[in-house]
């Protein structure tokens, strides 16, 4: 005769949840705190790093080019490249671009820069990272990153003096007493563009036709930029276009800028949750001490259900179904807590830069300037699966332990013979 399921289920719930329970139902719930409490710490800390990695995917790699080509040839033949590219290439944005090194004056504050033209459509991509701009009939000027404006004390409306070097002009060995000419030209800032990324920092955009009148007479591309499907794809077609174009040109692709960053995220993230794996793991362990306790604590039950027709194998299940009980309830209650701190997090750390009055992330020293978030249900459901997992093997020593022991000297014990 065996014990019926709902009997057995019961009986657990009661040796877990109750109060009543003494040092059984305290060791219980001590375990199921420290369940909770790594469980709500690695999802948080996930999803953090989850964040990150969203926030390099769609802000920085969503608006860097994915593959560039640079080299030396005319408008025509930029064009027939673009066109033979746009055939062959699994593009989704193709646009040529011109760069000029500038000195941006502003009063006395001076930075220097890269500045970048492009086409209206592809200078459209940034559009929707705009935090401020003019109108649209005077929007031919500059587009400035956040810090690079706050740097120069500038802001919408205003006027910088752009200082171009002429590359023409290069100077004979030795003779230092000649001084370079450059090329100048009063442009105002049309926009300012917040992408809360490093790119901030020295982002100067405007239109193709505004950095021709900084370089040479023929004001031809410096290149190509182009935007790919899967951007992970990047380093193998930079590897094909390599193989088929001519050597006067020369291809790169977006990890040579920022592939050190993603690859730092993901090495941070594998990290972080093999080293709060390990305190879930603890909290397992924890787990088979405090079952082992509670068998002992309880073994004058064990005879009381011998007696009602349990079998070894019932009373094994029972502490069984208690090793579940605490990682079902812990590993919950751990998500929940998980998602409610994760959510809180960029508000937690709003409030501690305001109390501090410091910054707790800048541009100028981490790839963003605030606190990401991104809770993945898979990591959740994950998460939760191995917690439950590991307390019911964690459980099983404590149960077979239960199971074999010796019902007639515990009886001795009580006083019964």
């Amino acid at each position: 005769m065996t014990m019926p399921a709902a009997q057995k289920m019961q009986f657990a719930l009661r040796q877990t949840l109750d109060k009543s329970r003494g040092l059984s139902g305290f060791l219980s719930r001590l375990s199921i705190a420290g369940l909770v409490l790594a469980v709500a710490l690695l999802l948080t800390v996930l999803s953090v790093m989850n964040g990150f990695e969203r926030e390099l995917e769609q802000r920085i790699l969503g608006l860097v080019p994915h593959l560039t080509i640079r080299g030396s040839g005319s408008d025509e033949d930029w064009q027939v490249l673009k066109a033979d590219l746009e055939d062959v290439l699994p593009v989704t944005e193709i646009a040529l671009f011109l760069e000029r090194d500038v000195l941006m004056v502003r009063g006395n504050r001076v930075a220097p820069g890269i500045l970048l033209g492009l086409p209206d459509d592809a200078l459209a991509r940034w559009s929707g990272m705009v935090a401020e701009r003019l109108s649209a009939e005077d929007a031919k000027g500059l587009w400035l990153g956040e810090a690079l404006a706050q740097r120069l004390a500038v802001n919408v409306g205003d006027k910088l003096r752009l200082i171009v070097p002429d590359t023409q002009d290069i100077l004979p060995a030795g003779n230092l007493s000649q001084s370079p000419s450059a090329k100048q030209l009063a442009s105002s800032v049309s926009a300012i563009v917040a992408t809360g990324t490093e790119l901030d920092e020295g982002l100067i955009l405007t239109q193709f036709d505004i950095v021709a009148q900084l370089g040479d007479s023929s004001g031809s591309a410096t290149g190509l930029a182009m935007q790919v499907s899967d951007l992970y794809a990047a380093p193998r077609l930079r590897w094909q276009l390599m193989q088929s174009l001519d050597r006067q040109f020369y291809v790169t692709d977006w990890t040579s800028m920022h592939g050190n960053l993603h690859t730092a995220i993901q090495l941070s993230r594998d990290l972080v949750t093999l080293l709060l794996l390990s305190i879930i793991a603890v909290a397992a362990f924890n787990i088979v001490s405090s079952l082992i306790l509670v068998v002992r604590d309880r073994q004058a039950t064990i005879p009381m259900l011998r007696a009602m027709g349990a079998s070894h194998s019932d009373v094994s299940q029972i502490y069984l179904l208690q090793g579940g009980i605490i990682g079902v309830v812990g590993a919950s209650a751990g998500i929940l807590l998980g998602v409610l701190l994760a959510y809180l997090v960029p508000q937690i750390a709003a409030l501690i830069e305001q109390l501090l009055s410091i910054r707790l992330l800048s541009t100028d020293v981490y790839p963003l300037a605030f606190v990401p978030v991104d809770i993945r249900l898979v990591d959740a459901a994950l998460l939760w699966g191995v917690s439950v997992v590991l307390c019911l093997l964690a459980a099983v020593i404590p149960a077979r332990r239960a199971a074999r022991t010796p019902v007639a000297h515990i009886l001795a014990q009580q006083g019964f013979s």
